[in-house]
């Protein structure tokens, strides 16, 4: 059987993501070609570096572990909860599909102990729960309970606390992000955004709109409404108008005799996007 990509970084399946790590900055360092004159230095240096660069991705480790082990059970790696932020734009906005900077706070890694909660920056077995996660046995028609101890991660902390995070492995931080608007869309989900959990993955951010209308003109899907004034004089004789609709200029023909609350169609004058 040929090696896996544990195999490659001397690490054990259930690794935390600073083991993993760790274990990367160690092996690099020993066969990093520019220290080590073996002729086969490159080549293990390039396998390390394709092991890390997929187990340090949540979503590609998990991938990566149904690929090698698809009939074994595993523990499944947990999730933070979700975030959800509701962000002002204007209806320009979204017509004119402008990038918009998110600001927001989450549960982040604490960047002391790599959310280990470990002032050691390591993790150990939980021995309540056997490193599985669960604790008791199975309900009647039902599913067991998190861990009480090590809330469903398998894991605790080695030795003492962190200093920072109080073994939480997590802290408060701001992150920021920008999104490109969408006039078809009134909400996005950006994955790995949201709060993460100890030794798991970040949940997702779900950014909602509250969308300010325009007071001239009125949205019905891609279609744009809106009442234009003009004098009596221009209803009788006719005119030429050029409209800013949303930064695009619309001509609009007012013929002679134009009745009022009478209804003008412009062909392609509506909402376009990409």
């Amino acid at each position: 059987m040929s090696k896996t990509y544990y195999d490659i970084l001397e690490i054990s399946l259930d690794s935390s993501g600073a083991e993993i790590k760790r274990a990367y900055r160690k092996l690099s360092i020993k066969y990093h070609p520019d220290k080590n004159p073996d002729k086969n230095s490159k080549e293990k240096f390039q396998e390390i570096k394709e092991a890390y660069e997929t187990l340090k991705d949540p979503d590609l480790k998990e991938k990566y572990d149904k690929s090698i082990l698809p009939k074994t059970k595993r523990k499944k790696i947990k999730k933070g909860s979700d975030l959800k932020i509701i962000i002002n734009v204007t209806q320009e906005d979204l017509i004119l599909e402008r990038r918009k900077r998110i600001m927001t706070q989450r549960k982040g890694l604490c960047t002391q102990c790599n959310g280990t909660g470990s002032f050691l920056k390591k993790t150990k077995k939980c021995k309540f729960c056997n490193g599985t996660g669960l604790q008791g046995l199975a309900l009647v028609m039902g599913n067991r309970k998190n861990c009480k101890h090590c809330g469903g991660s398998g894991n605790l902390p080695e030795g003492s606390f962190c200093s920072v995070c109080n073994g939480s492995g997590l802290y408060k931080e701001t992150i920021y992000h920008e999104i490109i608007l969408n006039p078809m869309s009134d909400y996005y989900i950006l994955k790995g955004l949201g709060n993460f959990c100890y030794c798991g993955k970040a949940g997702d951010l779900i950014v909602g709109l509250n969308i300010i209308k325009n007071s001239s003109y009125e949205i019905k899907g891609r279609n744009i409404s809106g009442d234009i004034k003009i004098s009596p004089a221009q209803a009788i004789l006719g005119d030429k108008l050029n409209l800013n609709v949303f930064n695009r200029q619309i001509k609009i023909d007012i013929p002679s005799g134009t009745q009022n609350k009478q209804i003008f169609e412009i062909e392609n004058g509506g909402i376009t996007y990409k």
